[in-house]
């Protein structure tokens, strides 16, 4: 018998905000409303699942912090970000934006 297993995935988003922003995160899939949540400076939220099989695993997220700052980011498209952070994606929102942390491996 054949049995195929896939390792959960974690994805962190961390508020790197300056100024003590709270940041406002709501972050869903095609199957799953995680809800809002707000985060304090240095906060972070953990999402955790297990990729679809046939890459079809899909993460979205609205940011707001301050008076006039709100967009989606797809925190986790299985496509593309498979390969780039297999286990673990962390991500920092900062004054100008997402960044992702991408783990290099020393040759």
């Amino acid at each position: 018998m054949l049995t195929l297993a896939w390792a959960n995935t974690h994805v962190f988003i961390r508020n790197g905000l300056e100024g003590k922003e709270d940041l406002h995160i709501h972050c869903k899939s095609k199957d799953d409303d995680l809800g809002p949540h707000v985060l304090r400076i240095n906060q972070t939220f953990k999402i955790t699942f297990e990729p679809n099989y046939f890459f079809g695993t899909l993460f979205f997220c609205s940011f707001q912090w301050g008076n006039d700052h709100f967009l989606y980011y797809d925190v986790y498209n299985q496509g593309k970000d498979y390969y780039k952070c297999e286990h673990e994606c962390t991500w920092y929102v900062l004054k100008n934006g997402l960044c992702r942390y991408e783990f290099q491996v020393r040759k």
